[in-house]
């Protein structure tokens, strides 16, 4: 495809500018073209990557001051870190480990994440209360609000994870597919390694459609070389299935014959 302004194209523009008309969307992706190979998200609101990370947004990293400890007694790690519940809007607490200049964290948390597990709103439009009926939080923005939200915090966690860091994010089905496809604009599609599907049980009083019994998790990577414990998801096998001797992780090759 053609992407350079013609002659005619180019003296259009000038005279729209002089004139002060509105310029036509055709001309978007002439003049700024898309870095993706395939495919992106287009919506209003987005911003650049790089408007986010300079804090074009106008959301700007704050310094951290401790208010409790928990079990200040506990040995520290080697390297004097001690794990931290942070509380605050989580956009500025990424920015902050993204700026990497707080006394509490500097050269600590940046580049060293090596999981990060995402349980975000999910677009509902309702209002949450806790066990005691105060305010916990609000899931008020939908559409390319939401979208937007939550990929200026995916920038920032995938700046903050290690290069061998993983990242899942937990979802349903209202806006799951639109993530997708910006994890891939920001993850890339060749770190995606799994969907997991989250089934659950429950009564329903739904007569119109199929019962909405999962949520999805997506799985990706910040790069080729990264940290998966196999041995640490194994559960005991079921005692018809050790019987049978069907014992392999992959379910295509028995590693041993176990006694039921």
């Amino acid at each position: 495809m053609n992407m350079k302004l013609s002659k005619y194209e180019i003296q259009d523009l000038i005279e729209r500018l002089q004139k002060g008309k509105n310029i036509p969307d055709d001309y978007k992706y002439k003049l700024f073209p898309v870095k993706q190979k395939e495919y992106e998200l287009v919506y209003g609101g987005k911003m650049r990557k790089e408007d986010v990370l300079a804090n074009e947004d106008g959301v700007f990293p704050v310094p951290l001051q401790v208010e409790k400890i928990f079990n200040g007694k506990r040995t520290a790690w080697k390297d004097g870190w001690r794990n931290i519940i942070a509380f605050g809007d989580n956009l500025q607490f990424l920015k902050t480990i993204y700026e990497n200049k707080d006394p509490l964290i500097k050269d600590k948390v940046k580049g060293k994440v090596k999981l990060i597990y995402i349980d975000p709103p999910f677009a509902t439009t309702d209002e949450f209360q806790n066990k005691e009926g105060a305010k916990a939080y609000n899931d008020k923005k939908k559409g390319a609000e939401f979208v937007e939200f939550f990929r200026r915090r995916l920038i920032l966690a995938r700046e903050i994870l290690a290069n061998d860091g993983s990242i899942y994010v937990h979802l349903d089905q209202k806006m799951s597919h639109y993530i997708k496809i910006l994890m891939d604009e920001i993850f890339g599609k060749h770190f995606f390694r799994n969907e997991l599907v989250w089934c659950y049980t429950g009564p329903s009083q739904t007569s119109k459609y199929f019962v909405r019994k999962h949520d999805t998790i997506f799985f990706y990577t910040k790069s080729q070389n990264y940290i998966f414990n196999t041995n640490d998801l194994r559960v005991p096998y079921k005692k018809s299935t050790a019987s049978s001797g069907k014992t392999s992780f992959t379910g295509n090759t028995p590693e041993k014959k176990l006694k039921s």
